[in-house]
């Protein structure tokens, strides 16, 4: 083999079905195949690109070593577990990370250019693995599928992604009006919002040409003569790009336009208002709304409106109080006709003055056009509204804090957002110090109004440094009381609500306040407040305070998985049960063997079955 020709040999090491791995162990059978393998520039881009093929697009123009580019991604790979091993001792008592706990992450972002491409590709590997873990006993950090280690992870992510689209939003309000077009800012929001997905400008940009075609395929049955079809590539290219100052056609051939996009938008691929659930948060995301074609107004209407622009018209987005409606001028004439388009309500068309969402007489101009900036911070106002509402439970807080971040970062000077944030911050044991930083750097129209949450944090801040414990200290051990029945880990079922839950915590007494336990009618429980508390994850996303008369143990697990907060407390489900975290063991050693009797005497029923 050493007699084939370098060409050849490169050819083979080539192939998709050559791992890297695979390719370094060749190199190491002869310093023949050590020299062409290290030294074979085409060899490492290519089995780079085959790993990681998003990585193409960012390296693929550079002029650099890709051997030593493989080599720093595998070494990022190491120093990343490292740092995620360091976190559960370090943040295990704490329920919201602040971001100068993660500063050490934000270093690593500036070592070079295309870091940031690096770590997120990494950290989606670990969040989106689905590996089953086969052991009763708690298991290292590091072992694929590890709930703690992807709760970390995503804490992470959320953190870079968020730096990272900092920049991206001050480079898009830097652009010149009409390249500020309308989807990238609704992109930036789903991006922001769900820093575990990957959503991207160039696939939503896809979806809306997608549309936009089907749309001129409909129109070429009824309207083969139409202008739209003797525009040059240039111009469409164009119109995906940059708003459009008016309509490129006719007022005839307008209309037929915009009867043609109700009609495959609302008709044929059955766009519509969300009504039923209103307020679910993927209602804003517009990755979400393109996929199942349902949302709010306004992802509804900057659906419509991207597909318009690509067809040569203009929509303008007009933010009313209550409602979000896009508004069609047939010309630049004043005189001329202009009309609402209710996307949530199946494109329905509303006249001059019969808008019920106003009260006005008739001008356009009385509201005017909204600007990318406004329609992003209203979306961001409904993500906060969103959050607010206790029908979604699951991963509220974390909601609540990107929405209201969000508002810091698009309206650095909304008041009443930074007052949130600013509790919230408090609330959760946050630092407030880079936020109290932020407010003096900025100019308020009323100043006393920042001065008065200047001081509260200062307060909380010196509160908090007379009474604050040492939050990471020692993990100290339960003492299990003897009339606790069930253990940490075990998975239960509410006698009278039905639904499944797994123990994090709990407590010999009842150790609520009195108004807690008034409102919640502890005194009519056959054992009062005199049993033992569990503190619960809910299959809804909430977290419970429950008596133990109330719970009955089971194997069926349900949808507890989908509570964001099992990774804090458990690395994997086992069976019958889910098996604590290094940390959580510590706290509670002696639950283990409960666990373990309940494990067995499972197996022995499906045994005896």
């Amino acid at each position: 083999m050493e007699n084939l020709p370098v060409e050849i040999i490169e050819k083979v090491l080539i192939s998709p079905k050559i791992s890297v791995e695979d390719m370094i162990h060749f190199s190491l059978t002869c310093h023949h195949f050590q020299n062409i393998v290290m030294n074979s520039n085409k060899i490492w881009k290519t089995k780079l690109f085959q790993k990681w093929p998003t990585l193409k697009s960012v390296l693929e123009q550079k002029h650099i070593i890709f051997q030593h580019e493989v080599r720093y991604i595998y070494e990022l790979k190491k120093r990343t577990r490292l740092m995620l091993e360091k976190m559960p001792p370090k943040f295990y008592k704490k329920y919201e990370i602040s971001d100068s706990d993660l500063h050490e992450w934000s270093i690593i972002l500036h070592e070079r250019e295309e870091v940031y491409n690096y770590l997120v590709l990494d950290l989606m590997e670990i969040v989106n693995t689905d590996e089953p873990i086969n052991s009763v006993e708690v298991v290292p950090l590091n072992t694929p599928g590890n709930k703690t280690l992807q709760y970390y992870a995503s804490k992470v992510l959320r953190f870079i992604r968020q730096l990272h689209l900092s920049k991206v939003w001050k480079n898009y309000i830097s652009l010149p009006p009409q390249r500020q077009i309308l989807e990238v800012g609704a992109v930036f929001v789903a991006q922001w919002c769900q820093p575990n997905v990957e959503v991207t400008v160039e696939d939503v940009r896809a979806k809306l040409d997608q549309i936009a075609e089907e749309v001129k395929e409909v129109l070429k049955t009824q309207h083969p003569n139409h202008s739209l079809f003797k525009a040059t590539q240039e111009d469409l290219n164009l119109w995906r790009i940059e708003n459009r100052a008016e309509n490129q056609w006719n007022v005839v051939e307008c209309r037929q336009l915009i009867s043609v996009m109700r009609e495959v938008l609302f008709q044929q691929k059955g766009f519509i208002g969300n009504n039923h659930t209103y307020y679910m948060p993927q209602n804003s995301f517009i990755n979400w709304v393109l996929e199942k074609h349902q949302g709010l107004p306004i992802t509804l209407a900057i659906v419509f409106e991207a597909v318009a622009r690509r067809l040569g018209l203009r929509c303008e987005p007009i933010s009313f109080p209550a409602h979000f409606l896009l508004r069609f001028c047939e010309s630049q004439d004043p005189d001329s006709d202009w009309y609402y388009i209710d996307v949530f309500n199946f494109g329905q068309v509303v006249r001059k003055g019969a808008c019920p969402h106003s009260h006005f007489s008739g001008s356009r101009d009385l509201f005017p056009v909204a600007t990318a900036v406004q329609v992003v911070e209203r979306m961001a106002n409904n993500l906060e509204v969103s959050a607010r509402q206790h029908a979604a439970p699951n991963g509220r807080i974390a909601r609540l804090r990107s929405s209201l971040e969000l508002l810091k970062l698009v309206n650095p000077r909304d008041i009443s957002a930074l007052v949130s944030l600013a509790r919230l911050y408090m609330l959760h044991n946050m630092d407030t110090k880079p936020l109290e930083h932020f407010l003096l750097s900025q100019e308020f129209e009323v100043p006393e109004q920042a001065q008065r949450v200047v001081h509260m944090l200062r307060d909380y801040e010196a509160h908090h440094a007379r009474t604050d414990t040492p939050l990471f200290g020692q993990v100290e051990a339960a003492q299990r009381s003897h009339n606790l029945l069930y253990a940490v880990g075990m998975v239960m079922k509410h006698l009278t609500l039905n639904y499944h839950c797994v123990i994090y915590d709990w407590d010999p007494v009842c150790l609520a306040a009195a108004e807690w336990q008034a409102q919640n009618n502890v005194d009519r429980l056959q054992l009062k407040h005199e049993q033992p508390f569990y503190n619960v994850l809910v299959e809804d996303g909430s977290h419970r305070y429950v008596a133990q008369e109330n719970l009955r143990p089971t194997s069926d697990r349900g949808a507890i998985y989908l509570n964001d907060d099992v990774g804090r407390h458990f690395s994997h489900f086992f069976e019958t049960h889910y098996v604590p975290n290094a940390e959580k063991e510590k706290e509670y050693p002696a639950d283990r063997k409960v666990r373990h009797l309940f494990h067995q005497r499972k197996k022995l029923e499906s045994y005896n079955l």
